[in-house]
């Protein structure tokens, strides 16, 4: 090896240990992360963590890359008025509103599922102001499950690891199977409680981990697992592999926000209850989708008379932070064509949440047959809201998939530029 190659390796392991310190402490780089972030002196937004000019759309694993990307989540996340997702919010509302549900509950569904991120949310005009009448529009607070917060299991709602055993494939998590509960335990269990709606008796359980169900499964048993008695759910998630970060959790109701656990969530929302759980829901799913080249090589280990705990495993290669942080400079900004079809998280992303909101509107009677035309979907999504993401400018990719919506009769997502008459 020559003295500047051995130069670089060095520079690039202080580089990535730096990058990991950033990780480690709040904002952890996350699914769908923002791509819209607000300036405290009132100009427009920009990009909270454009790839880098420089930067392949086809080698995520670069170490100079995955630093860049690092290093730029870490200062553009931290800033006072933060961001927001235009995949998880704005995305979301135009989907739910276009399948059937009304605008208010489309921004409901939308405001849970950026707030599953952020804790709270609040809508904030293209200067990064709060809209006139924020209060009414503001989410109540969730921090239990916010990304970074190892402590309460709300790092699971947004890395979800499939249980399968040893001769079991690794899982297609581009496209999660939403009704295998034995495998997609996270995944299927908040479905099931989203489903449910206010005032049901399905759980909401840390990890997803209920008491066995008839089946067999933990993710859809009537109890959250050992009652009385939790047992702990022990993990490592991936910095740099094998140096990851440990976490600790017991089974038992999930916590929401300070003192409020789940069995107390519809009375802590509200009257919205139905569509926050829709919109935790859909969050999940799209971080399940977003995460999915780390969590479909992660592990569940269940509960066994030896070792009385889950066992959750994110310390493989592919959870590392510098691939992780390149892969979300690839969801919004970028020319998705050119991504090798795994990294091609917001298409499949978008897609199911489709899906999903169609079978969320069926269930609660607002669906709009004609949502379930092919050519609609299509319409929408495949030729509307992808190539608006695709577009590198902030100002204009949000003005693009404003525009999205306003040809599909949806009007602006509050703060956003009303649609033309």
């Amino acid at each position: 090896m020559s003295t500047f190659t051995r130069r670089m390796s060095s520079a690039i392991v202080t580089l990535t240990l730096t990058a990991a310190a950033l990780v480690v402490s709040p904002p952890l780089v996350h699914g769908f992360a923002e791509d819209i972030c607000y300036t405290e002196d009132g100009a427009p937004p920009h990009n909270c963590a454009p790839l880098p000019t420089d930067c392949p759309l086809n080698d995520p694993n670069g170490p100079i890359c995955g630093v860049e990307a690092f290093a730029a989540y870490g200062f553009t996340l931290r800033q006072p008025l933060g961001g927001r997702s235009l995949v998880h919010s704005d995305s979301t509302y135009i989907i739910a509103r276009t399948v059937g549900f009304s605008e208010r509950d489309a921004y409901w569904i939308a405001a849970y599922d950026e707030a599953t991120d952020l804790g709270t949310f609040a809508p904030r005009d293209v200067n990064g102001r709060l809209v006139p009448g924020a209060d009414a529009l503001t989410t109540k607070d969730i921090s239990g499950l916010v990304r970074t917060h190892f402590a309460t299991g709300g790092f699971l709602f947004h890395f979800l690891p499939t249980l399968r055993g040893p001769s079991d494939p690794l899982p297609d998590g581009l496209q999660p199977d939403v009704d295998d509960p034995q495998h997609e335990i996270m995944l299927t269990h908040l479905r099931r409680w989203a489903m449910a709606g206010p005032g049901s008796d399905a759980p909401l359980c840390t990890g997803g981990f209920t008491s066995p169900s008839a089946d067999g499964d933990y993710a859809t048993g009537t109890t959250c697992y050992g009652g009385a008695q939790p047992v702990q759910i022990n993990g490592t998630y991936s910095v740099e592999t094998p140096v990851a970060i440990p976490f600790t959790n017991d089974t038992g109701e999930q916590v929401i926000s300070d003192n409020v656990r789940s069995s107390q969530f519809d009375s802590w929302i509200g009257s919205d209850s139905w569509n926050a759980r829709m919109g935790i829901y859909i969050h999940a799913l799209g971080d399940r989708i977003s995460h999915h080249v780390c969590t479909d090589a992660g592990t569940i280990t269940p509960p066994s008379p030896g070792s009385p705990a889950f066992g959750i495993d994110l310390n493989v290669p592919t959870c590392d932070q510098g691939p992780h942080a390149m892969r979300h400079e690839y969801e919004t900004g970028v020319d998705f064509a050119g991504l090798a079809p795994e990294d091609r998280t917001t298409e499949a992303a978008l897609s199911m949440v489709y899906d999903e909101l169609v079978a969320f509107a069926r269930v609660r009677g607002t669906l709009d047959a004609r949502a379930t035309a092919p050519a609609t979907k299509t319409a929408l999504v495949s030729d509307g809201l992808l190539p608006a993401l695709e577009i590198r400018e902030p100002v204009e990719r949000l003005t693009a998939v404003t525009a999205v919506g306003c040809r599909n009769g949806v009007p602006a997502f509050p703060g956003n530029p009303v649609c033309p008459a």
